[in-house]
Parts: C-alpha cells; sequence; structure tokens
C-alpha cells in the first residue's frame, strides 16, 4: 500500500549510532551526556518516564529545558530523540486525554530542545488479544498526535513494545489506520522476539514504516527471554540487516543496552558488535 512519508532528518554518515536512554535512567542528565559522548555517542535520547525521574519530566515542564540544552552542549551531545511513556490503548476516557496531553508535551519539548524524533508506544502491552476498539482508539490517537508533531516540525516512532504491537502483523494493522505523514515505527527487533514473534518476519510486515530503530539482543534461560547486549544473544542478525538495508532503510541505529548496573561497558560492547556486523553489510 502507498505509504505517506514526512521528510524526517538523515543521518550525514551511515550507519549513524544514537545512544538509546532507557539503560541510563539512574543518571543524572549531564552525567549522562557525558558519558555518551566519551563512548563515542554524542547522538542522545533522552527519557521522558515516571521512572526516570532524572531525566526529562514525564510532566509538562517547559522552565528545565534552557537547563537541558545548555547540559548538552557542555557535553559536545546532540539531543536526537525524546523517548517518552503513554498509553492510547486504555479504554478510560480521561485517562487517554491525559496521555495525550502528556504526548503533546513530549512533542513541544523535542521542538524547543531541537531534537527531530520523539518515541511513543501504543500502550496495551499486556493485552494479548486487543480488539477492534483497541485499534480504533489507537488510530484516533495517533492520528491526533501526528497532526500536532506535523506543526511541530517533528517525528514520531511508534516502539514495538507487545500487546497491540507484539507482532509484525499487528503493527501493520496500527499502522494502517494512522493517515499522519509524521508517524512511523521505531524498529526494536529484540522486542518483538521477546513477545514470542520473529523479527524478520515482522519486519517484512512493517518495512514500509521504519524511520528509526533500536539495537539489542535477546538470550534463553531458565527464566524465559532476557534482554542482553547486541551479539551477546541468540538472534541472527545478518538477515535482518539484509532485509532492513536493502529495502533503503539510511536512518538512525540506537543503541539500547537496558541494565543500568553496567550500562557503560554493555553499551560500550553492543557498540563494537553492532558496528563490526554493519561493515560487514554494508556496502564499500
Amino acid at each position: 500500500m502507498p505509504v505517506p512519508t514526512m521528510p524526517v532528518p538523515l543521518p550525514d554518515t551511515m550507519p549513524s549510532f544514537v545512544c538509546a536512554a532507557w539503560g541510563w535512567r539512574e543518571y543524572e542528565m549531564p552525567a549522562y551526556f557525558d558519558a555518551a559522548v566519551a563512548l563515542g555517542l554524542p547522538l542522545v535520547e533522552l527519557n521522558a518516564h515516571p521512572q526516570a525521574p532524572k531525566h526529562l519530566s514525564h510532566e509538562p515542564d517547559l522552565a528545565a529545558l534552557p537547563a537541558v540544552r545548555r547540559w548538552a552542549a557542555d557535553a559536545g551531545a546532540s539531543l536526537l530523540c525524546v523517548a517518552g511513556r503513554n498509553d492510547f490503548a486504555t479504554a478510560d476516557p480521561a485517562a487517554r486525554r491525559e496521555h495525550l496531553r502528556n504526548a503533546h508535551w513530549f512533542i513541544d519539548a523535542a521542538a524547543e530542545l531541537g531534537a527531530p524524533f520523539v518515541r511513543l508506544l501504543s500502550g496495551g502491552h499486556r493485552d494479548d488479544a486487543p480488539d477492534d476498539a483497541t485499534f480504533s482508539r489507537l488510530h484516533a490517537a495517533f492520528n491526533e498526535v501526528g497532526a500536532h508533531a506535523e506543526q511541530a516540525g517533528v517525528a514520531v516512532v511508534i516502539e514495538n513494545h507487545g500487546g497491540p504491537t507484539a507482532t509484525g502483523q499487528r503493527v501493520a494493522r496500527l499502522m494502517a489506520g494512522i493517515e499522519s505523514p509524521a508517524v512511523g515505527l521505531n524498529y526494536d527487533p529484540a522486542n518483538f522476539l521477546n513477545q514470542g514473534a520473529d523479527p524478520l518476519m515482522a519486519l517484512r510486515w512493517t518495512r514500509q514504516w521504519v524511520r528509526y530503530s533500536h539495537w539489542k539482543d535477546v538470550r534463553w534461560g531458565c527464566g524465559g527471554p532476557a534482554f542482553c547486549a547486541f551479539g551477546d544473544g541468540e538472534i541472527q542478525w545478518r538477515p535482518i540487516l539484509d532485509l532492513l538495508l536493502g529495502t533503503g532503510y539510511r536512518g538512525y541505529f540506537g543503541i539500547e543496552y537496558e541494565e543500568p548496573q553496567d550500562v557503560r561497558a554493555g553499551t560500550e560492547r553492543s557498540l563494537a558488535n553492532l558496528r563490526a556486523l554493519l561493515a560487514e553489510v554494508l556496502p564499500g
């Protein structure tokens, strides 16, 4: 099907790596920016999540933004993405309006900070059988958010994260009902596998909407799947990268190591492993 596309900022070089924010949630912003730049990741995300109070506020707080810009500039970091938390799948209209209000704040904050992307979720992550009404609520919410993002000059990327986005088929159903060209997909292969979906098959369903990406791995133990550093798990990466790059993706690669206890070492190892694999895959 034809896909409406909004121009999104392309990286100056390929590949271009980003420091994904979730694993750094226990770092104050100045220390996080310094660490990311020291690891060779001057492009950074910021959390806007109630479980990450040391980063950007989950609630509107325009007064905090000048300090954030100053800390990033002092470290030599560039803000690329605000990673927000939201639940547009909820059947509670008042709660959904609150999540929409916060999503507007994430977009306004990104525009003020010069960050071209906002990462959002669908919500309903523990819902194993999202129904028609759930998708209708999601379509309405993302079209509203997309219109606001268009006005702000920001691109919204929805991360696959379970529930309505647990499989490639569900993501395709979600994206097919979103009319705004400002809304695309943050493709996270490990999140698909963690939900029991084949990330390569999911990419075949969703590749036309991919505007951004997160990279970590999954390995299995007695307790089931667990996230780990990219290259330390069990995902077969070469077919995924061949398909993604063959589709024409020339966007950003977010290094996402999720455990705060050793996030520096895990991020460094993930970056080295992804860099080496991309050197094999990319022409030249």
